[in-house]
């Protein structure tokens, strides 16, 4: 439905106010009026009008002080004022443009020059919404992203407080996208009361889902770091107690917090502070003080991305090998494809160090790739079975998919000796991949291993979804099972499972002839360790 457009007639003469009605009555507005200054703001308040005209002298307020109060409040900044006036005095008009007016119309006024300007003022006012609903939030109708990046830019000594709602992302799981709204905008509501005094003057943004900002000039530099941190604490606690409740439902509210000072990257900083505190886990982060940790970070991730990349191209992604001891026969039967790299100056690096920055970039597929060529290419010069880690990540991958199954159909002699090592991986976005992958290598030939079993939550309800042939039990329930009873226990549990299902198990992390004494005792299948040998170049064992 059409909107018509609002003018509001401010002056203290009701004839004025009908004259100026009568101009306009074709135009297709909505004419309001009030008498005075103070009526006026009343009314912008209550009516948010296109255009207003103000008449410059009337009791009680005149429109010099109502223009300058309208146009204080943020919401108004923008809306059109013509003053109306009898005044030819320079002074007055140098006032009333100082004070926020807009143009001036002559009184007594042209009525085709009234209709004119509100015509030109209105189109102006149309835009002017437009690029103010563009600076807010539609969900809670907070300034955003982009006013912050605005008013970051045009502040001298800004303070800048950014707070996420804890683990948001995981709301839509639980709550239907409404009601996450819903909490977002009862959240937003609330933070006011939740501040500390201190930071009642603070701007608050809602910058995206779950995260907000608050903004401080501090021209005089009066906030201490001990003043924001102390804010910063009563506002994290004053949170924590707060529950929204609606309908049915009710939440607990935690947050994140990171807070910075300066001019000079003010958000990439104080963003930067909230990334490394939901990293570590912490609540409340002061930026400037961690900022050249991150920054000596990020160094160290291009260093080892170039690494990476540097590898990749000279063929320096390579495969080492674990032997697997079988505790029956007391041979080596299988082994185990180690992902390593080669820097340029030949040092061997373990996956610690590269395959998480690998993750995050475009490099971690290609580095699965290689280490299933590397493996795939160790069958061919070894009788042993070959047993290949795979993650979530990996088998929802289309080319990694492809590249194994095409090599199954053409190699199907070497099926029997593939084992394919499942990562324990709790961001599985399509279960339906991984069961139809799992049946169709299994028709080749292929075993399934659970790897680190023992070491997440959701072990035992993968043995019904995997139908594994083999269990690696996590290396932290068996390098201390020498020592520990408790571990103890829970491996021999483990092991009669499993034997009662008929699968085999594996001991992994096994450093010593104690803990080997111990596993061989349980009756565990095979052992894996560096007391049998560490991982080392296959074609060199």
């Amino acid at each position: 439905m059409h909107k018509k457009p609002i003018v509001l007639i401010v002056d203290d003469k009701k004839d004025n106010r009908f004259m100026a009605k009568v101009a306009l009555k074709n135009q297709d507005y909505e004419l309001y009026e009030a008498v005075d200054g103070k009526e006026a703001i009343e009314k912008t308040k209550e009516l948010n009008p296109d255009i207003i005209l103000m008449d410059a002298i009337m009791p009680n307020m005149d429109g010099y002080e109502a223009t300058k109060i309208i146009k204080s409040i943020e919401k108004f900044e923008r809306v059109s004022i013509l003053m109306i006036t009898a005044s030819t005095q320079k002074d007055d008009k140098i006032k009333a443009l100082e004070y926020g007016v807009n143009d001036f119309i002559s009184k007594p006024f042209d009525k085709q020059e009234l209709i004119a300007r509100c015509r030109s003022y209105i189109n102006l006012s149309l835009v002017n919404k437009q690029y103010i609903h563009a600076l807010k939030t539609k969900t809670t109708n907070l300034p955003n992203k982009t006013a912050l990046f605005q008013d970051i830019k045009h502040s001298i000594n800004a303070k800048l407080v950014l707070f996420k709602i804890e683990n948001f992302e995981l709301l839509e799981e639980f709550y239907t996208n409404e009601l996450s709204n819903q909490i977002e905008i009862e959240f937003a509501q609330s933070v006011p009361k939740l501040l500390g005094k201190k930071c009642i003057s603070a701007k608050l943004y809602h910058i995206n889902d779950g995260e907000f900002a608050l903004l401080r000039e501090d021209i005089d530099n009066k906030i201490s770091k001990e003043d924001a941190h102390k804010s910063c604490e009563i506002f994290y606690r004053n949170t924590k107690d707060f529950t929204i409740y609606f309908d049915n439902y009710q939440y607990n509210i935690n947050i994140i917090i990171s807070f910075a000072k300066g001019n000079d990257n003010l958000f990439k900083m104080a963003k930067a502070g909230l990334n490394y505190a939901i990293k570590e886990q912490k609540n409340i982060v002061y930026a400037n003080d961690i900022i050249k940790t991150i920054q000596e970070q990020a160094q160290i991730n291009i260093k080892t991305i170039n690494m990476i990349k540097k590898a990749l191209q000279t063929n320096n992604i390579v495969s080492y090998f674990q032997p697997l001891y079988n505790n029956k026969t007391k041979e080596i039967e299988k082994y185990e494809s180690l992902v390593r790299l080669i820097d340029e100056d030949g040092k061997v690096i373990s996956p610690f160090f590269f395959l998480d920055i690998a993750k995050k970039g475009k490099y971690y597929i290609e580095i699965t790739k290689q280490v299933l060529l590397n493996s795939f290419k160790a069958l061919e010069n070894t009788s042993k079975d070959i047993s290949i880690n795979l993650s979530a990540t990996d088998i929802e991958n289309d080319y990694i998919r492809y590249t194994i199954m095409n090599f199954l159909q053409v190699n199907s002699q070497y099926g029997s000796r593939i084992v394919f090592e499942l990562l324990e991986d709790e961001n599985i976005k399509d279960f339906n991949i991984i069961i139809d992958f799992i049946d169709k290598v299994k028709s080749f030939g292929v075993k399934i291993a659970i790897d680190d079993f023992g070491s997440g939550y959701s072990n035992f309800e993968r043995l019904l979804d995997f139908k594994p042939n083999i269990l690696k039990i996590d290396g932290s329930l068996i390098k201390n099972i020498d020592k520990d009873p408790f571990s103890r226990t829970i491996v021999e549990t483990m092991y009669n499972f499993a034997l009662q299902m008929g699968i085999q198990t594996v001991a992994e992390f096994v450093h010593s002839k104690e803990v080997l004494d111990i596993i061989q005792e349980i009756g565990i299948d095979y052992t894996q360790g560096y007391y049998i040998s560490e991982p080392k170049d296959l074609f060199k064992v």
